[in-house]
């Protein structure tokens, strides 16, 4: 072939191969981008999904219910002797009773492990500060639950029902304010994340390694905090000093629901009066509750 026939060819190869391998770039570009698309927003429904759900479900825990004239008499008389502050004599639905309760953070917690992938970061974070508040109260309900249910304590099981169900709306009125602070503080960030919303995550990598920072000095505070020693005292200080005051305001109003659980126990027995002021449990009967009380802290 002559050179002209040669340098056509190599000016139409020159055209046509680059040409050729933009194509298939794009082309697979364009596809690699629609999968990732249609993942991104698959993720986006679920985690919008679950955004409605899990605010729905605390929406509907923390509805406040009123108690009869005679439950709010009641829990007066309880509140003025062991000087508990609550303004009003409501509970949330979620602490009607414990089987109220044990459904209501069942669901809950199934809500979580459902969608806690999907969730923004501070979304995620806010759902487990919140959870952590009914956390705290299924804890100590469920030992004050099984204590009452122990043969030791000899209590039958009509009677243990009834200790049972007061206790857990005595426990709402008392921890009312706190509920609510779970809710509000979670459809807060959940509006503000709406608002900004972005089909992808945010990457955010100065912010990720303070929080993993920071996540890294709780824990060795927390563990070093069980020495009971000077650097273990420090360490319980900076600990208790790193809660923010919502979690300082639950410890103190959890810190006197045992006094409450302890009255309702011998609440048949004894009256306000001879339970607070003649003191005429005997102390066999006061050792052998909280001997109970702790033994089921300790399994619960």
């Amino acid at each position: 072939m002559s050179q002209f026939t040669w340098e056509g060819i190599f000016g139409i190869l020159n055209v046509l191969v680059p040409g050729v391998i933009m194509a298939l770039f794009a082309a697979y570009y364009q596809n690699r981008r629609k999968r990732e698309i249609k993942i991104e927003g698959k993720i986006a429904i679920d985690r919008i999904d679950g955004y409605e759900k899990i605010l729905s479900m605390y929406y509907d825990a923390q509805e406040l219910q009123d108690v009869t004239l005679t439950e709010e008499n009641r829990a007066k008389a309880v509140f003025g002797y062991l000087n508990v502050q609550t303004y009003h004599c409501q509970y949330p639905k979620a602490l009607k009773n414990e089987e109220d309760f044990e459904a209501f953070y069942e669901r809950l917690t199934a809500l979580q492990r459902e969608y806690q992938i999907y969730l923004d970061d501070k979304v995620s974070m806010q759902l487990n500060r919140s959870l952590a508040v009914y956390t705290h109260v299924k804890k100590w309900m469920d030992a004050f639950c099984d204590t009452e249910h122990t043969v030791a304590l000899g209590i039958s099981k009509q009677r243990a029902k009834e200790h049972i169900d007061w206790m857990y709306k005595l426990t709402g009125m008392v921890m009312y304010s706190q509920c609510t602070w779970a809710y509000a503080e979670l459809d807060k960030k959940i509006c503000k994340q709406l608002k900004h919303f972005s089909l992808t995550y945010r990457r955010r990598r100065i912010r990720r390694l303070f929080s993993k920072i920071g996540d890294f000095m709780l824990f060795y505070l927390e563990m070093y905090s069980r020495i009971d020693n000077l650097f273990g005292n420090i360490c319980r200080r900076l600990l208790i000093m790193s809660l923010g005051k919502e979690y300082k305001h639950l410890m103190y109003v959890m810190s006197g629901i045992p006094d409450i659980m302890r009255y309702v126990h011998f609440s048949d027995r004894y009256s306000l009066k001879e339970y607070f002021e003649l003191k005429k449990i005997p102390m066999d009967e006061l050792q052998l509750y909280g001997q109970v009380f702790m033994a089921q802290m300790h399994q619960s």
